[in-house]
């Protein structure tokens, strides 16, 4: 939907975080006919525009169309009541992709490494030549973007965005696939179903997977424009290098991300690049410049009296935390896990630590009770103490204490972070504080 086509409409505007605000600031500047309500149903809105608070209910029929933010559930009754009767339901990128079909849009989604492997590629491009932006689930909404000069368009896609999004993606790239999110899409299938909307949204376009991700290979299988990345002939890892004709591109040692899983993000990033001109070796070389996201195993601190410390609070799955744990393989590890209580099954990490056990185990609420009850249930998963705190400053003094001098702390929690925080950011950035407060009192 265009914006010209809500001119004189009454428009409820559903959430105020970055991409409801957003939203309104593009309403305001450029459809000054409009007649725009935000609504949350807890929460600050804005003093701007006229609002409501409270649940969303049969009020919604007030509006001749609805903006729904990212965060609201597109199964939430009071929208499928609303849909039911003929009323328009508009995803904030929907009005971007119909805004702007000049720019060419490489899209990014997956349960793990979306936001990593769509930074790669927008550096990659930018270190290239090319004009790039990078905006969408990343944290940076691309309607605030309606006038760019950007050549391209790298879009991190999640779920939330994926399931009702329309308009016309160029290149799509798909990392990882594994239940997530099950409570805001009532179930693993609506979950899957919404990030396979991708295909649709592509248009017959190519569909770039990592081929050694068995679920995603299969779900994917139907797909004719699927192209199989990460996996000979293409770029692909070999062990702990990024190979392609039998030739080394780099070595996990050459560049600062941790993991595998980072060199499988690299390989599709690196696949999409070529795709859209850039030369291999130039793309390889600007892979060796990049510097990991925050709160993705992220070192927040340095070798402390033998310590290190991992901020990896973006896992917000039992998978995620598998992912971290696999990168710091072979290291003494203690683990602080826990948070938002959903369903969730740590049996994936469980099988991991049987072979690698951990170090020490610090829970986080609410979570956290069944988490260490699961290592209590398999007392090979874990070598040394498991603890039960009630906040980060706890977790931080009682994990360094399990590390002793040479082990590795990780924060990894394996769930989400409400309503202990406000997002995961706010978590990591929780952490990084009681990090340096621990640090400082500790040499006082």
């Amino acid at each position: 939907m265009r914006l010209e086509q809500l001119r004189g409409l009454r428009i409820g505007i559903l959430g105020y975080g970055r991409e409801g605000a957003a939203a309104l600031d593009a309403l305001l500047a450029r459809v000054p006919d409009c007649k725009p309500v935000v609504w949350v149903e807890s929460g600050a809105v804005p003093v701007k525009v006229p609002s409501r608070t409270g649940p969303f209910d049969h009020g919604l029929l007030d509006f001749d169309v609805l903006i729904r933010s990212p965060g609201i559930p597109v199964l939430h009754p009071a929208l499928q009541h609303f849909r039911s009767v003929g009323g328009p339901i508009v995803n904030p990128t929907s009005i971007w992709l119909a805004e702007r079909p000049d720019v060419r849009v490489l899209a990014v989604t997956g349960s793990k490494g979306k936001s990593t492997t769509a930074s790669l590629l927008a550096h990659m491009l930018h270190a290239c030549g090319r004009t790039v932006l990078l905006a969408g689930n990343i944290g940076v909404p691309v309607l605030e973007h309606l006038d760019t000069d950007a050549e391209m368009a790298v879009l991190e896609l999640s779920s939330y965005q994926l399931a009702d999004l329309e308009g016309r993606l160029h290149l799509g790239l798909f990392t990882r696939l594994f239940p997530e999110h099950g409570d805001w899409h009532g179930g693993v299938d609506h979950y899957f179903a919404s990030k396979l909307r991708m295909v649709e949204l592509l248009h017959g376009l190519p569909l770039l997977i990592n081929a050694r991700d068995p679920v995603l290979l299969e779900a994917t299988e139907l797909v004719p424009a699927r192209v199989l990345g990460n996996q000979p002939p293409l770029t692909h890892r070999r062990d702990s290098a990024l190979v392609r004709d039998g030739q080394t591109l780099l070595q996990s040692a050459q560049w600062p991300l941790l993991g595998q899983h980072n060199l499988d993000n690299a390989a599709l990033a690196l696949e999409a690049a070529a795709r859209v001109g850039v030369d291999l070796q130039e793309g390889v070389a600007a892979l060796r410049t990049f510097r990991p996201l925050a709160h993705r195993l992220e070192v927040v601190a340095g070798k402390d009296q033998g310590r290190g410390w991992i901020n990896d609070s973006i896992a917000t799955t039992p998978h995620a935390t598998l992912a971290a744990l696999e990168a710091l393989q072979g290291r003494p590890v203690v683990l602080i896990a826990g948070g938002y209580v959903r369903p969730a099954d740590w049996s994936v990490v469980l099988q991991h630590c049987r072979r690698w056990p951990l170090a020490g185990l610090v829970v986080l609420p609410d979570s956290g009770c069944d988490i260490a009850a699961a290592f209590v249930a398999e007392p090979e998963t874990c070598r040394g103490e498991i603890r039960s705190v009630s906040n980060l400053d706890e977790a931080v003094a009682e994990s360094a204490s399990l590390a002793g001098t040479k082990g590795t702390i990780l924060l990894s929690p394996g769930a989400a972070s409400f309503p202990h925080f406000r997002n995961f950011e706010d978590r990591g950035e929780r952490f990084r504080e009681a990090v340096r407060t621990y640090r400082e009192r500790s040499t006082a």
